[in-house]
Formats: C-alpha cells, structure tokens, sequence
C-alpha cells in the first residue's frame, strides 16, 4: 500500500505493526486485540483509532451484542512504501518488522536465517546470465522496555 509522510508516522511503531498484522488476519474489535496482545482496551482502542483515521484500517462491520455496538476493523495491509518513492529506489529495497523473541527464540531465528542464506547460497553460487549480485544483512536491534506503545 502507498502511504504517505503521516501515515508513515502512524505505522512506525512496535505495537501498531501487531495491530496491523492481526488485523490482517482477520477481522476483530479493540477488546479483542487487546486480549490477544495482553493490553488494556482503552490503550488499543486509541491506536486502532489513530490508524483508522489515518487510513491504515478501515470498518469491517459493526455488530449489536447486548445493546452495544462491536466495531470490527481490518488492516488495509501489511506492506507499505511511501508515496513519492521508488520502493525498489536505486537496487536497495528495505523491509523491517517488529518482533517479539524469548533467548531461545532468538537464537532458533538466527540458526534458521543462517540456513535460509546458505540454501541460496548454494543455488546461487554457479553464473546464471540475468542474475545481479546483492548484499543482503540482517541487524537486531532490541528496543528498550516498554517502548511497544
């Protein structure tokens, strides 16, 4: 998806890139991204609201539960470029995320990374005509508690 310079803004944090990608996933209410993300609904509910006015989410449905009305949202994406870019900008294309690892996860993560570049590696080693060469790196970089928000 396009986004702009605010909209960019919007989507540059750890906590609204879950969000968005469990809105991906499916539809859901505040309360129930909160439950899934272990925070509180008022919390969630002001960054569902900021992505939805900024574009980012939109209105799935509304459903009638007992006199109230549930605001089901969904994810318009999960990938973005900004607008007025070329996403593949001179060969460097870039993509991030925003994880979650125990120790262990970490380190099962950087043992199947190291796998997945020795496979192409391998399969990419002898000349084949139309092939460019790449630099590929990997950075970790751990966020400071809670920095989530």
């Amino acid at each position: 998806m396009e986004i702009n310079l605010e909209q960019q803004k919007l989507i540059s944090t750890p906590l609204r890139d879950k969000i968005i990608y469990l809105l991906s996933e499916r539809i859901m209410t505040a309360k129930q991204v909160a439950d899934e993300l272990g925070k509180t609904a008022g919390s969630i509910h002001y960054h569902i609201q900021l992505l939805y006015k900024g574009g980012i989410l939109e209105l799935a449905e509304t459903r009638e539960n007992k006199g109230i009305v549930e605001k089901y949202y969904r994810s318009k994406a999960t990938h973005f470029h900004l607008k007025g870019t070329d996403p593949r900008r001179k060969g460097i294309t870039t993509k991030g995320i925003s994880l979650e690892f125990t120790e262990e996860e970490l380190k099962e993560f950087e043992d199947d990374y190291d796998v997945l570049l020795e496979k192409w590696l391998k399969r990419t080693v002898s000349h084949k005509e139309g092939r460019s060469s790449y630099t590929l790196s990997l950075e970790f970089k751990k966020h400071p508690s809670g920095e989530d928000v």
